[in-house]
């Protein structure tokens, strides 16, 4: 009777050295860019920068493949290249001192639609979450994947509509800036450490 549940030990700890090997794999953001352009009324633009993105991402297999965990930008830290249009932008628009749900940008529950696995390349449209101004919305945008030396190199662009996440644009006199903004995103993902 003993040599039965031996037999069966041995099976569970298999099963479980098995899906222990077979973790998904998990990358943490390093490198960071996003580049933020801003239309102006009656023209002309100008593009917001900001290299505090932070975040690990686990990939769940499948077609589409699902990407866990988050992407997070330190709103605190856009650089617009004039510094009272910094604070305008974080105090009166973005309203970061109000702390939790609107110092941050948080953009989880990502789907990459045309991937299945982690040895996808190439362009593929891609959809998330995205938490700004204490408001959660999906977005869509596009995402392009390539290989490099110590991971993946990934460049993403969506759109953002400022009324969405309930920021009005500012505006004076005809003059202001468009509701429509175009987020640039690079970053390179390496392997977590296990």
């Amino acid at each position: 009777m003993g040599h039965g549940r031996e037999k069966t030990s041995a099976v569970v700890i298999l099963l479980a050295s098995v899906a222990a090997g077979a973790a998904e794999p998990t990358w943490r953001v390093e490198r960071p860019r996003a580049d933020i352009v801003v239309p102006l009324k009656p023209g002309g633009a100008f593009t917001a920068t900001n290299p505090n993105l932070t975040g690990s991402l686990t990939l769940v297999p499948g077609k589409p493949a699902r990407l866990q965990g988050e992407i997070v930008m330190d709103l605190q830290t856009i650089d617009t290249g004039i510094t009272l249009r910094n604070q305008h932008l974080r105090d009166k628009y973005l309203e970061v001192a109000k702390g939790a749900g609107y110092d941050k940008a948080v953009l989880s529950d990502i789907v990459l639609k045309d991937a299945g696995d982690e040895a996808f390349q190439g362009r593929t449209p891609f959809e998330g979450t995205l938490l700004l101004h204490a408001v959660k919305k999906p977005v869509q945008g596009t995402v392009d994947v390539r290989a490099e030396a110590s991971g993946k190199r990934v460049q993403a662009e969506f759109r953002l509509v400022m009324p969405d996440f309930g920021i009005t644009p500012p505006e004076y006199l005809g003059v202001g800036v468009g509701s429509t903004l175009l987020v640039k995103v690079q970053f390179s993902a390496v392997p977590a450490a296990k």
